[in-house]
């Protein structure tokens, strides 16, 4: 057979399959599945004879219309790297006006297949969320850390601590009387000393010193409540006495209760029939001036004994003026007896004259009964009074005369 048979045979031989190959891909519905490169055996080029023991090479067959993909395939090729391009049709020779097949797509070292794009894919789906997880994670460690230069969290009560002590430190210093102990933390101690409260009536408080019981005032700092919780409240130190600051950074001074809450509340009731009975006695009393507001304070048994029996002393020296009651010091529970009262003249020339009268007499009085101190005080309605101020804490149970 010449040259000229051999290329006719193949000719014929093109026309017969290519109707074959539309067949099959109008039965597939024109549409290409994953992996979207179908193949087909490649006709021989017209004027070409195929060489004998060499193996068809697959071929990107031309589609009417766009090479559809799966919503996954389509991602993962994007996020691998560019796709590759579909490989165009050659226009080639044929006798009778035919066109031949596109050149066969081979796939090279330079064209990775299916397979690496689909392991580039995966590995794009593992990096992506771990990036975007790591980068959340900075954006919440610089929120929580707050901005640069700002104070530790710890320096404001600090200075709140700092600032209630040193205003307990200032109201023990001048309330609670000399000879009276009081306990209290290290720093507090000092600060107490530093305004002057003698050393001899501190007890330091600590992890093996003795307990609050020892003492009859405590000054519960944090430090304080660190070492004995909430049974320092509940127990042994029932009555506070003033408080200064608040929340975690407060301090309250308190009476103990050397022989338990039970006990305390216990004297406390004695204490408070016999305050409601002196009370009445004063009420009686025609040397003695009260008004509605004081007369509802005596009644009810709110005002300290050794005030009551001061009073009543007084008034047989010279006429009494009371104005009213009250407690020196925030936060006093309001069990706690009221310590001083404010007198105002009556039938002195001047108030000077009256001041000096008052003291004269009631510095004479018997020690138990003796006030802390008298001292001129303008009211804010802007009178002017002299307070009899006593210290704390009221003793339960007082008894006696206030006769030198």
């Amino acid at each position: 057979m010449g040259d000229e048979d051999q290329r006719l045979e193949a000719a014929v031989s093109a026309e017969r399959l290519e109707p074959t190959v539309r067949d099959q891909d109008r039965s597939a519905g024109g549409e290409a599945t994953s992996p979207s490169v179908r193949t087909r055996t490649s006709a021989a080029e017209p004027g070409r004879a195929a060489e004998p023991g060499r193996a068809a090479q697959p071929v990107r067959v031309p589609n009417a219309g766009p090479v559809a993909e799966d919503d996954v395939t389509e991602w993962l090729g994007t996020a691998g790297g560019p796709r590759p391009s579909a490989a165009r049709p050659s226009a080639g020779h044929s006798s009778g006006g035919q066109s031949s097949a596109a050149q066969p797509a081979e796939a090279g070292p330079g064209h990775p297949g299916p397979a690496s794009w689909l392991g580039a894919g995966i590995a794009a789906l593992v990096v992506i969320p771990a990036l975007i997880i790591g980068s959340l994670a900075v954006v919440v460690v610089r929120h929580l850390a707050g901005p640069r230069g700002s104070a530790p969290p710890g320096v404001a009560p600090v200075r709140q601590e700092a600032a209630a002590r040193d205003e307990a430190a200032a109201w023990v210093a001048r309330q609670v009387s000399p000879g009276v102990t009081v306990s209290c933390d290290p720093v507090m101690c000092a600060a107490l000393e530093a305004r002057g409260f003698p050393s001899r009536d501190l007890l330091m408080l600590g992890p093996v010193s003795l307990d609050p019981r020892h003492s009859a005032v405590v000054v519960e700092t944090p430090a304080v409540r660190a070492l004995f919780g909430t049974s320092l409240d509940m127990a042994w130190a029932p009555a506070v006495l003033a408080s200064f600051g608040s929340g975690s950074a407060g301090i309250t001074v308190r009476v103990i209760a050397s022989r338990g809450a039970f006990a305390y509340q216990t004297a406390l009731a004695a204490d408070l029939a016999d305050r409601k009975s002196a009370g009445a006695r004063l009420l009686t009393d025609r040397r003695i001036t009260v008004p509605a507001s004081a007369r509802g304070q005596l009644t009810a048994g709110l005002v300290d004994l050794r005030l009551l029996s001061a009073l009543t002393a007084l008034s047989r020296h010279q006429p009494v003026s009371l104005v009213g009651f009250g407690n020196v010091g925030p936060g006093a529970d309001a069990g706690v007896p009221l310590r001083y009262a404010d007198l105002s003249e009556t039938g002195q020339a001047t108030h000077a004259a009256f001041v000096r009268s008052v003291r004269a007499y009631l510095s004479g009085l018997n020690t138990r009964f003796r006030p802390v101190r008298t001292v001129p005080v303008v009211l804010p309605d802007g009178q002017a009074v002299l307070r009899v101020e006593f210290t704390a804490p009221s003793p339960l149970g007082v008894s006696g005369t206030p006769g030198s």
